[in-house]
Order: structure tokens, then sequence, then C-alpha cells
């Protein structure tokens, strides 16, 4: 009866590492491509509208309102960078992906320097100045362009990402 038993959940252990593997490892089942280009497509908004945010930062009246505007602009593209890691692409799409999260997350980790940076100027115009010329968010910004450049090659992004 005990061998039975063993027996019964070697083979249940079995069927659970082989179904993990075909789905990826993530708990969730591999996106369509179409489901994909729909979560890129919410995400793509989702990052339209915290760049615009981020933006309006440019005619702060102060640093607090302009540190404000980088912090939510980081934990924005934080959580974005989070919900991006979290898909489960098509195959092809897997590097792509994983360069974008990462490019994402990097982008936030950027942002919260700079805006730690910026809190020892004295002017808003003075932070800006220093946003403008700095170039800590290089590696977050390539990391995402090729990103994109990648998933518009493989169909998954549009020529407006």
């Amino acid at each position: 009866m005990l061998a039975v038993v063993r027996g019964g959940v070697l083979a249940i252990a079995a069927t659970a590492v082989l179904l993990l593997a075909a789905c990826g490892g993530s708990g969730s089942p591999r996106l369509s491509a179409n489901a994909y280009r729909a979560k890129l497509t919410h995400i793509k908004q989702e990052a339209a509208t915290a760049q615009a945010n981020v933006a309006k930062g440019l005619q702060a009246k102060s640093l607090t309102e302009l540190q404000q505007k980088l912090d939510a602009f980081a934990s924005d593209t934080q959580r974005i960078g989070d919900e991006v890691a979290k898909l489960n692409p098509p195959q092809d799409a897997e590097a792509a992906n994983t360069e974008l999260a990462a490019g994402l997350h990097e982008t936030a980790r950027a942002t919260k320097v700079a805006s730690t940076k910026i809190a020892g100027l004295h002017t808003p115009t003075e932070a800006i100045a220093y946003l403008e010329s700095s170039p800590a968010n290089a590696k977050g910004a390539r990391q995402v362009d090729e990103a994109l450049t990648k998933l518009k090659k493989l169909g998954y992004a549009s020529s407006t990402s």
C-alpha cells in the first residue's frame, strides 16, 4: 500500500514538473501572439500616461512638486516593469520581454536616483537643467528601445510603440 502511495506521489510530481516546463514555469499559461499583443498595447497606454504625468514636472513651481512627479514616475515605471516581467509571452518573444522588463526596472531605479540628487539643488529650473543634461537613464532607455525594436520585428509591437 505504501509503495502505491509513493508511486502515485512520484507520478503527480513528475506530471507537475512536465506541466511547469511546458508552460514556461511561470505558473500561468503561455500567452498567444494576439493576447501578448493586447497586453503590450495596454502596457503601452500605461507607460504613455506615466510619461505624460512626469512631463508635467517640467512646469513645476517647486523642487518638492518636481520630486513628487519623478517619484510617481519611478513608482509607475517599476509597477509596469513588474507587470511585463510577469507576462508569459510567446516563446519567440521571451528574451525581448525580459529585456523590456529590465529596462523599465532600470528606468525606475535611475529616476529614483535622479529624484534624490535634485533634492540638494535650489530651484526647479536648476533641477530640470540637471535632469536634461544627466545621462542617468542611458542604460534603461537603451534596453527599452532594443526590446521594443525586437518586439516590432517579431510583430508584437506597433511601429508607434
